[in-house]
């Protein structure tokens, strides 16, 4: 099971289709992250989302935070 890890300022990308065939890649990857980043832990979600706030794979984006 891959854990999810949500930081502030970010969110699970809101298409079901890409958060759920992203994560079963990663399963079936042992855990590894899917996108060809160079971190330090590659481990989903990787250091660079964990420390860098960057997300290659786009299983996570930023939140909008927009005006209502």
């Amino acid at each position: 099971m891959i854990p999810i890890l949500i930081k502030e300022g970010w969110e699970l990308s809101p298409n079901d289709k890409t958060v759920n065939s992203i994560l079963k890649r990663i399963e079936a990857n042992n855990g590894i992250c899917i996108c060809h980043n160079q971190s330090i832990d590659p481990h989903c979600p990787c250091t660079d989302y964990r420390e860098n706030n960057c997300c290659h794979c786009n299983l996570y984006v930023k939140k909008y935070e927009g005006k209502s």
